[in-house]
């Protein structure tokens, strides 16, 4: 967007009243100094605004997280950064910022005040933490630059927004055992075997054949060989089991489904179990994701948390009645068990 300098009417205030107070003072006294002070004022007030409109393209406001995820209650640094280019001039900002849990609806408004010095700018650091998963955003809503004098300021100047998605604790430790261990009434291996056409993680290399999906082609290998070869999975020994995430209005209990999730999804995948995950998104249905390795669980359950998670109670339930009859599935849930096995 375009940057505009516009007036501050309670700089301009300010600086109406000092000078006033300056005129009045030489009325009385008749100083040299005090006239040489009338003329200096608004020839540096007028310096001041023509240095900061000289800047207004490199002054920016920058919001620094991490780049990896981060552990739920772990504490997390968080930076703010104001960047001023000018060697001449130092500015006053102002920066009012949003932070937000996205999966949860947290949000918070907060403004800090910065005093960006010539070329080395301003920076202030901290700790977050965050006691719930999902993506935490921290987005600059308005950024004033301000010159010496207070008189104007720029606004729609640049600024760089941050997100961290904020994981499970669950994350970085390995669930054991097996589905039936933690899903009430989850099939035995014999009735689980496989009567489709599902796959398992495993590849095998053959050349490319028209039609085949560009995300299949194994490029490094293609480039070696000088033809395409694509990576091609082999089929499973289990039928693909559907499970739901019934996300709700509990901001703690959508907490525990996303662990539980997370736990039971696992647990599946190690025992080569192809997964077709739902869970309820923005509109009237049900999203969606196959997940037959490790790195897809890890993709969706990004894309869970990095949206909002507070849906009608029931709301998942009833739409996976109307849009799948009949379909068996596993519905997450809390407690003792982390699923119920649903005929």
């Amino acid at each position: 967007m375009e940057k505009k300098l516009r007036p501050n009417i309670r700089g301009i205030m300010r600086f109406v009243i000092l000078f006033g107070l300056a005129l009045w003072l030489w009325s009385f006294f008749r100083s040299y100094m005090l006239f040489l002070i009338l003329i200096l004022m608004p020839c540096c007030a007028l310096v001041s605004v023509l240095l900061l409109w000289h800047g207004r393209n490199g002054i920016r406001a920058e919001v620094v997280l991490p780049s990896d995820r981060v552990g739920r209650g772990t504490p997390f640094s968080f930076s703010m950064k104001v960047r001023n280019p000018e060697r001449l001039a130092g500015f006053s900002t102002d920066i009012t910022y949003r932070r937000s849990n996205v999966f949860t609806g947290y949000s918070e408004r907060e403004t800090e005040h910065f005093w960006a010095a010539p070329l080395s700018g301003s920076s202030s650091d901290g700790s977050l933490r965050s006691r719930y998963a999902g993506r935490v955003e921290i987005c600059i809503e308005e950024f004033r630059v301000y010159d010496l004098f207070h008189i104007c300021y720029l606004s729609e100047c640049g600024k760089t927004d941050a997100g961290v998605l904020v994981w499970p604790h669950f994350s970085e430790s390995g669930e054991t055992g097996k589905p039936c261990d933690c899903v009430e009434g989850f099939p035995d291996e014999n009735e689980s075997r496989r009567r489709g056409t599902d796959y398992n993680p495993e590849y095998e290399i053959r050349e490319y054949i028209p039609g085949d999906a560009l995300k299949s082609i194994h490029w490094k290998l293609s480039a070696k060989q000088g033809r395409m070869m694509v990576r091609e999975r082999l089929a499973t020994g289990h039928e693909t089991v559907c499970v739901l995430l019934p996300l709700g209005e509990d901001r703690e209990q959508n907490d525990e489904l996303v662990e539980a999730l997370y736990g039971v999804c696992r647990l599946l995948l190690d025992g080569d179990y192809p997964v077709q995950l739902y869970w309820p998104g923005r509109g009237e249905t049900l999203r969606t994701r196959f997940m037959i390795e490790q790195g897809e669980l890890e993709n969706a359950l990004t894309e869970i948390l990095s949206d909002t998670g507070f849906h009608p109670a029931g709301r998942a339930q009833e739409q996976m009645a109307a849009e799948h009859p009949g379909a068996a599935y596993i519905l997450i849930q809390t407690g003792a068990n982390k699923g119920a096995y649903i005929r």
